[in-house]
C-alpha cells in the first residue's frame, strides 16, 4: 500500500531525544530512521529511510537516504529493494514475492558503516467485514440551459440527501484491536457528482479519490457522504493493525512535555517494521433510478 500510513510517523524523524534533564540519549550520526510496511497481497513499495535530526530542531525532518542497501527476507530468501525516487523511498521490483497471512519477515538496511534491522509477522485479515448498504442513490445535478450553471434546486436536493445518508462499514472486533479504513473510488474513468461552473462534468483517472481514517479500536466507521466526489463503485479496505504499529501510534498521543523515546522494533536504529492485512468490501454511488446489480462485486 503506497502511501496509507504516512500520517503517524513524523515523530520518528527525530532521533536525538532528551530526558527530563535534557541529557542526550544519542546523536543523529549514530542511528537513522527506517519505516517499512508490508501489506498482504500487495506489492512492496512502502519502505522509507531518512537521516535522524535532533528533537530540538523545530519543524524539521531528516534528509532522505537514497543510497541505502535494503534487503527483505522471507523464509531465508533475500529480496533486494531498489530506490523508487529521490525521497528516500524503496520498493521491490519483481513479481515473485507474495505476502500472505502469518508470513514472517525480517529487514536489513545498510547505510555506509551503519546497519539496522527488524522483524514482523503478517496478521490475519479482519473478519465479518460488510457494508450497511451496497448502493447509495443520489439525485443528478442538471445544468440550466440558459445560465449554463448547475440548477439550484438540484444542488439543494443533493445536499439534503447527503445529510440523511447513514452508510457504515462494520467488522468483527471482539478484542478491541486497532483497525483503519481506506476508501477509494474504483472507476477507471471517474465522473464528478458536481458539475463545474462551466457546465461540464469533470473526468479524471482512477485513484483520484482516496480517504484514510485514523486507526480506531471500534468495530465500525461511518462514511461521510459530503466527502464523496464521484459516481460509481467504491472500494472500502479495512486493515488490521499489527501490535508494533499499535504501540507506536498510541505513543504519539503522549504528553509533549514527556519526551521519551518512541517505541521501535528497529534494532540499532529508529522507526518501525510492520505488516497489515485487509478485507475489501464495496458500495456504489448511483444516479437515482440507474443503479445496477452488484452481484459481480
Amino acid at each position: 500500500m503506497k502511501k496509507y500510513i504516512q500520517l503517524t510517523i513524523s515523530i520518528l524523524a527525530f532521533a536525538t531525544l532528551f530526558s527530563c534533564e535534557e541529557e542526550s540519549i544519542y546523536t543523529p550520526d549514530e542511528r537513522f530512521v527506517l519505516q517499512a510496511y508490508l501489506y498482504a497481497n500487495e506489492p512492496v513499495h512502502d519502505v522509507r529511510i531518512r537521516n535522524a535530526v535532533p528533537l530540538s530542531v523545530a519543524d524539521s525532518v531528516g534528509e532522505p537516504i537514497n543510497d541505502a542497501i535494503i534487503t527483505l527476507y522471507k523464509n531465508d530468501i533475500a529480496y533486494t529493494l531498489v530506490s523508487s525516487s529521490d525521497t528516500g523511498t524503496y520498493h521491490y521490483p519483481g513479481d515473485d514475492l507474495i505476502i500472505e497471512t502469518d508470513d514472517e519477515f525480517s529487514i536489513e538496511a545498510i547505510v555506509g558503516d551503519k546497519s539496522a534491522s527488524g522483524n514482523t509477522k503478517v496478521p490475519e485479515s479482519p473478519e465479518g467485514v460488510f457494508m450497511s448498504d451496497a448502493v447509495i442513490e443520489l439525485p443528478e445535478i442538471k445544468i440550466d440551459p440558459y445560465s449554463g450553471r448547475p440548477e439550484f434546486g438540484a444542488m439543494q436536493a443533493l445536499m439534503a440527501v447527503q445529510r440523511e445518508i447513514q452508510l457504515e462499514v462494520l467488522w468483527d472486533n471482539p478484542n478491541g484491536e486497532l483497525h483503519f479504513v481506506v476508501i477509494e473510488n474504483a472507476e477507471n474513468n471517474q465522473e464528478s457528482i458536481f458539475p463545474d461552473l462551466g457546465g461540464k462534468f469533470g473526468r479524471v483517472g482512477r485513484g483520484a479519490f482516496h480517504r484514510i481514517t485514523f486507526p480506531t479500536r471500534e468495530s465500525s466507521h461511518q462514511i461521510n457522504f459530503f466527502d464523496m466526489q464521484y459516481w460509481g463503485k467504491y472500494a472500502v479496505k479495512v486493515y488490521r493493525v499489527n501490535q508494533e504499529y499499535a504501540d507506536l501510534y498510541e505513543n504519539l498521543e503522549q504528553d509533549s512535555r514527556d519526551l521519551n523515546e518512541p517505541p521501535t522494533n528497529i534494532k540499532n536504529g529508529l522507526g518501525i517494521f510492520s505488516a497489515f492485512n485487509s478485507q475489501n468490501v464495496y458500495f456504489e454511488v448511483a444516479k437515482q433510478g440507474t443503479s445496477a446489480p452488484t452481484n459481480g462485486w
